[in-house]
């Protein structure tokens, strides 16, 4: 990507700008369409939404012959007769019917080389739009392994159209393609091959609905491409790829693997992690040391080091974990194993009255719940959709997890289990994960059976060939939450703690004659007389059976815009308050203040296991997110299925932590 980057600028540079053209690059999902994206335009130049509509839009620009080539990458769909959202944008976008959006001058239609009739279908449609069609064989490496020949030539002339042999990740026939885009601003309109088009007029005759007619039609008229076209080898044995998926898709050794698949990745976020936090740490300590040395005592003083540098550094050291679960996330989507999931999540799924096809939108909510009800829009059915919708913000998503790893660091034993790789904060974190699961099954079964009666959606899935993820779209995956991981810390993070800090230092109490104001008692007086420690003591009643204190109480409602602000807030509350920060060796400094924090008046340790425990499954199961849950309100197009998914999740939320805080503290944990 970086030489084509190069020779892209020094062709600016030397020639200049011609002309602009715009493409769009179509296909169905695991045709290699976001590989081939990245192999031509790199990274995206803009991603956002489409004009009113929630579906993800994502453009590349590159130059080519002093060409500017801007790419549309358009959702995956199997049929350009929509039945969901993602694929009526598609039609929307190639007829221009989007406002602020240009008609493509061009379209790529991206087919899968191993599975060339059902990709076909697509391309039979998209010769109906009535602009120049170039169609991209993909993955025709692994076709060649597995015996399949296509005769591109007459695949072409069958089509009327180029047929171009791309294999993306080696960049094979990226620069023929870039060539074929340039020369398509000369041809006229893609016309219907006449063959397709005496199909389609028998449709008149027959007695089937329509749109069955029309899809038979379609595949007789493939089923007459792929006759002269499409030839197989000698039938080889069994594939390595075969030998592996006999086990992974198997029901029981299959879910086994899956298990034992995530509970290493979860064990490896700890040890891999532990330098780098540990780096980040020290940093962090030291800029809080600079600062206070530097900057006079005082209210500036104590907003730096106070406010901003406690309240992002306490949500900062937990970066490299966040990149290492999205670096497993990627490898394991980019070799195809995910699909493997979906498959064996299925049989699960429909036993509590979703599908199959609600497994990928759920999957992504683990990464972020918004991109994860985006994605449900996949989901024809609406009543698949909504209940997924619904449930979907359960899974724990990436900024549930700076919570789950503080509290599992500083306050789980780390003790083996089992063995001495698997230990007891890497079992604690996976069952924050699992807590999500099981409770969005029990939701999603009381509502299939109630408010949502109906069988779920049939689901067919073909699971995409075995490949070797690609460096640079994974490292594209990592790269990209980092930063919004970062952006959340340099922004909503840094306010909501500057706010809290204000909140814990006004008002200023009346401090009496020979009474040091710098001590831990004034100090802690202090931050109870305030703003925080007045509401803080109003709700502290309600937070009390949990096991939490006032302050943990301010930190939970000061963090429902975001989950992740809680770290920040309460790195601003324990430094405001009465903690000995201790010298124990390897803590960051916020676990060290929270190991030290005391109930107000005693000596009674306001951290313990229990309450530890009873915050991850508050957090797990709580609708703290704003941004969340205005996405379902757009998705749904009404804003009470925001209010139903705040309502219960929240009670959900009290619940849970009140019955592990109580059996935790029964049980003398």
């Amino acid at each position: 990507m970086s030489s084509t980057k190069a020779r892209n600028e020094t062709e600016q540079q030397s020639v200049g700008t011609d002309m602009k053209l715009t493409v769009a690059l179509l296909g169905n999902p695991n045709t290699g369409k976001s590989t081939l994206f990245s192999a031509i335009a790199g990274i995206p130049t803009r991603i956002g939404n489409y004009p009113g509509v929630t579906v993800e839009e994502k453009v590349g620009t590159f130059l080519h012959r002093s060409h500017t080539i801007d790419l549309i990458d358009l959702p995956g769909a199997y049929s350009l007769k929509a039945k969901s959202p993602d694929e009526q944008v598609a039609v929307d976008v190639l007829h221009g019917n989007i406002d602020g959006i240009k008609q493509p001058d061009c379209i790529v239609v991206v087919v899968d080389a191993t599975n060339l009739s059902r990709n076909l279908y697509l391309v039979s449609q998209a010769l109906a739009v009535g602009q120049p069609v170039l169609v991209a064989l993909t993955l025709c490496d692994v076709a060649e392994s597995k015996g399949i020949h296509i005769d591109r030539k007459k695949l072409s002339e069958f089509l009327g159209c180029p047929v171009l042999r791309l294999v993306a990740p080696r960049r094979d026939g990226i620069d023929q393609l870039a060539d074929a885009l340039i020369e398509s601003r000369d041809w006229s309109g893609q016309a219907v091959p006449e063959a397709l088009s005496d199909y389609l007029s028998q449709i008149a005759e027959s007695d089937r609905p329509v749109a069955a007619a029309d899809a038979i039609a379609r595949y007789n008229w493939i089923d007459d491409i792929t006759k002269d076209v499409l030839s197989f080898s000698t039938k080889h044995s069994r594939s390595l790829g075969e030998r592996i998926d006999a086990v992974l898709t198997h029901r029981i050794l299959g879910t086994v693997v899956f298990g034992l698949t995530m509970l290493s990745i979860f064990s490896s976020i700890f040890w891999l992690a532990t330098p780098l936090m540990d780096l980040v740490s020290s940093g962090v300590e030291l800029l809080a040391g600079w600062a206070e040395s530097a900057i006079p005592e005082g209210i500036l003083q104590s907003l730096v080091v106070n406010g901003i540098i406690a309240g992002v550094g306490g949500v900062v050291i937990f970066l490299p974990q966040i990149a290492i679960l999205f670096l497993f996330v990627a490898v394991l989507e980019g070799c195809g194993y995910l699909a493997r999931a979906a498959f064996l999540m299925d049989r699960l799924l429909v036993g509590v009255g979703l599908s199959g096809k609600s497994f990928i939108p759920l999957l992504s909510s683990f990464a972020c719940a918004i991109p994860g009800i985006m994605a449900a829009r996949t989901i024809e059915n609406k009543r698949d959709r909504l209940l997924t919708i619904l449930v979907a913000p359960l899974m724990s998503c990436s900024a549930r997890l700076p919570v789950y790893l503080l509290l599992c660091s500083a306050f789980v034993p780390n003790i083996a289990v089992g063995n001495t790789w698997f230990r007891l904060p890497a079992v604690v974190l996976a069952s924050m994960y699992l807590i999500g699961i099981l409770v969005a099954a029990i939701v999603a079964f009381v509502l299939s059976r109630t408010i949502f009666r109906g069988p779920p959606q049939p689901f067919v899935l073909e699971l995409p060939s075995w490949r070797w993820p690609q460096p640079a779209v994974v490292g594209e995956r990592v790269r990209e939450a980092a930063v919004s991981f970062l952006k959340n810390a340099g922004t909503l993070i840094l306010a909501v703690s500057i706010v809290v800090w204000a909140l814990g230092s006004f008002p200023k109490p009346v401090i009496q004659a020979g009474v040091d104001p710098e001590s831990a008692e004034q100090q802690g007086e202090a931050l109870r007389q305030s703003f925080l420690g007045q509401a803080g003591r109003f709700i502290e009643p309600v937070v009390k059976p949990l096991g939490w204190d006032w302050r943990i109480g301010c930190a939970a409602v000061a963090s429902f815009p975001a989950r992740e602000v809680v770290l920040g807030v309460l790195g601003v509350i324990y430094n405001l308050g009465d903690v000995d920060p201790g010298e124990e060796e390897g803590a960051g400094m916020l676990i060290r203040q929270l190991r030290s924090a005391t109930w107000d008046g005693t000596d009674r340790k306001v951290f313990t296991l229990p309450v530890a425990l009873s915050i991850m499954v508050f957090f797990a199961l709580c609708a703290q997110c704003a941004s969340t849950l205005v996405i379902i309100g757009k998705e749904t197009a009404s804003w009470v299925w925001p209010l139903v998914s705040f309502t219960y999740m929240t009670a959900l939320a009290w619940i849970g932590a009140f019955c592990i805080f109580q059996l935790g503290t029964t049980l003398g944990w």
